[in-house]
């Protein structure tokens, strides 16, 4: 595997425990969502081609896959949310909605002027999305899929992951500008030095946990404190985080990796 799972300060060790690669084609984000793990796959690259085979994988939490193709018809989905009992998957320019149980589409949310949608996140019934090549993040009302921008700010320097902490502030990593940010009225740093930040996502304690895609590292930030999770990835993307095990999509590796965090 290549992974080295380094012992740190805020946890005692991360264990690999096994890859996921049954059918999977350019993996991006790996989400769980009642007891089961949805795993985008772009396809064919690039990953802003409007070429139709990207899909949607069904797997158990032990990495048995269920449906290898469970949501069809995609484009270059990237990251996964669930928000009132649906799943909602970036997808270049426009967001799907599906039926995480039977996988049917549900509706379809054109964002005019989206260039690079690339990952999602849920709060409070509403769904957030950032485009990465446009400096915004989108708002989606889950419930009449009306759409509004939330920000556009040049300080989000390429955002790409988005998750929410327990207290309900946002945290953004920024692809281009290497840094894990904050957005609770303005755009706060509250960590930076790295390469392309991908996915970001947040402990039941409050721990932000980030991947960094090109340095092939996982790190995590408490306190505003950094430590080194895991390195010697290849192409660590939008990982996915439940009960103290993380979902690693190597994106150029085809696989899922998954490693538990132990206390």
């Amino acid at each position: 595997m290549g992974i080295v799972a380094g012992v740190t300060a805020l946890f005692a060790a991360v264990v690999f425990l096994f890859n996921i690669n049954q059918g999977l084609k350019t993996p991006e984000s790996a989400q769980v969502f009642n007891g089961r793990l949805y795993i985008s796959n772009i396809g064919g690259l690039p990953p802003d081609r409007k070429d139709g085979d990207g899909y949607i994988t069904l797997a158990d939490l032990n990495g048995r896959i269920q449906k290898d193709k469970f949501i069809t018809g995609l484009n270059a989905p990237k990251g996964i949310t669930f928000c009132r009992r649906k799943l909602f998957v970036a997808d270049i320019d426009r967001v799907v909605v599906a039926d995480p149980e039977t996988g049917k589409t549900l509706k379809i949310i054109n964002i005019p002027g989206a260039e690079f949608l690339n990952d999602t996140a849920a709060h409070d019934g509403k769904v957030y999305v950032s485009d990465t090549q446009t400096n915004t993040i989108y708002q989606i009302d889950a419930d009449n899929y009306s759409v509004k921008v939330y920000l556009k700010s040049s300080e989000l320097q390429g955002p790409n992951g988005i998750a929410f902490t327990p207290d309900g502030k946002m945290v953004v990593v920024s692809w281009g500008g290497g840094k894990v940010l904050e957005i609770d009225g303005s755009v706060k740093t509250l960590a930076s030095g790295f390469e392309n930040l991908d996915g970001v996502v947040v402990a039941e304690d409050g721990t932000i946990i980030f991947s960094d895609f090109s340095a092939g590292r996982i790190y995590a930030l408490k306190n505003g404190r950094v430590s080194l999770l895991a390195k010697g990835l290849i192409s660590p993307a939008d990982i996915g985080y439940y009960r103290g095990k993380l979902f690693v999509p190597e994106f150029m590796m085809n696989d899922v990796k998954v490693l538990e965090i132990k206390r």
